[in-house]
Formats: structure tokens, sequence, C-alpha cells
């Protein structure tokens, strides 16, 4: 009976590892944030040379990108909750975040894509009809 009280002094509470998992990840999203500003900044600057300034000046702009950024990060707490899933469903206890720094790359890679695909063919757009 006391090994049974001693082991289970040691091990971790689920809600130690809940919070460890979000803690990680919410440490991260301001890079990831910055990440994401950063993309739209190099596409205005790299392609456009600064000239669609106006552009982003504009109350669409404005509206569009605050709803987007908003999304992201909506998704970006998706990482997370894939974590908290699979340790809830199959017990992993990762303590190498492994696993979240894999999460982390996939998802900003792909985020990365969307946010530059976007911005360019926004700026492509009012560039042309602006």
């Amino acid at each position: 009976m006391e090994d049974q009280l001693i082991d289970s002094e040691t091990e971790e509470a689920p809600k130690d590892v809940i919070l460890d998992i979000i803690r990680w990840w919410e440490r991260k999203r301001i890079l990831f944030n910055v990440l994401q500003v950063g993309i739209v900044l190099f596409v205005l600057f790299f392609f456009y040379n600064g000239s669609s300034i106006s552009a982003i000046l504009r109350s669409e702009f404005i509206f569009q990108s605050l709803l987007y950024f908003l999304f992201v990060n909506f998704c970006y707490s998706a990482g997370w909750g894939v974590h908290l899933l699979l340790y809830y469903y199959f017990k992993t206890k990762d303590t190498s975040h492994i696993l979240d720094i894999v999460l982390l790359i996939l998802g900003s890679l792909f985020t990365s894509l969307v946010t530059f695909q976007g911005y360019y063919m926004f700026f492509r757009w009012s560039h042309r009809w602006g």
C-alpha cells in the first residue's frame, strides 16, 4: 500500500500535464504572429517596393486582416488542441515536446504559405485596380 502512495505522488497530475502543454504553445504564439506579420511586410515591400501602402490603409484591408489574424490564431490553438486530444485518448506524455515542435513547424509552414499566397494575391489585385 505504501508503494502505491509513493508511486501516485510522483506521477504528474493530468491538470499539470494539460497546463504544461497549453503553456508551451502559448509561449510561442507571439513568435507565430510575428512570423505572419513579417510575411505580409515581406510581400508588401519586396514584391511591390512599398507602392501598395495606400492599399493597407483602406478600411477593407484592415478589417480583412483583423478577421484573418483572428482566424489564424484560432487555428494556432488547434496545435495544442491536437496534443491535448492525443494525451487524453492515448495518454502520451511527451516531456521533450517533440510532438509539439513537429505540429508547430507543420502548422507554421502551412499558415505561412496561406498567408503569403493570400496577401500576394491581395496586393497584386489592389495594385492592378487601386
